[in-house]
């Protein structure tokens, strides 16, 4: 895949830290920031992919109502033990 020059502003700081990890790694500046760019559109995939499961299963009336799970949530709690 070919690779492309993109420009963009970091914080100082952040900067600073992105180098600590690219020393403490021994890996160029810009491995670093690809690993952590793919790393996040997994994560966004993986979180969109929740959603639309959770909308089809709305859709779909596959859901319990906001009372009657808190109702069956509250009988979970654990009682404090007497000591």
């Amino acid at each position: 895949m070919p690779l492309k020059t993109i420009t963009f502003r970091l914080p100082e700081e952040k900067l600073h830290e992105l180098d600590a990890v690219a020393v403490v790694e021994q890996r160029d500046r810009s491995v670093v920031i690809n690993e952590a760019i793919t790393q996040y559109l997994s994560l966004y995939e993986y979180h969109r992919a929740l959603i639309e499961e959770g909308i089809r299963q709305d859709d779909a009336g596959d859901v319990i109502e906001h009372q009657a799970l808190m109702n069956k949530a509250a009988g979970w709690a654990r009682k404090p033990r007497a000591l």
